[in-house]
């Protein structure tokens, strides 16, 4: 079989790279932590970036009796109906 002058191991063996595998568990499991905390800030980031996007936006309001266009989407996308 070609490996191109590796030894083929798989992740169970733990032959020779068993303690390889262990300390390779370890030092993802203390990394967790700091992923999570990275992850929360750029949440945070692009959830203001979005609040001072759509900060001075106004809405529109109707009042009973305003004319309306409804667009129905799922209707005008099938294409088994003709128009």
């Amino acid at each position: 079989m070609l490996v191109y002058g590796r030894e083929p191991t798989l992740v169970m063996d733990y032959g020779k790279h068993g303690g390889f595998i262990m300390e390779r568990l370890l030092e993802i499991t203390e990394k967790v932590p700091q992923i999570k905390e990275a992850a929360r800030r750029a949440i945070r980031k692009s959830q203001a970036k979005l609040d001072r996007k759509f900060e001075g936006m106004k809405t529109q309001e109707f009042q009973k009796g305003d004319l309306v266009w409804y667009f129905n989407k799922p209707a005008i996308m099938r294409h088994d109906i003709k128009f």
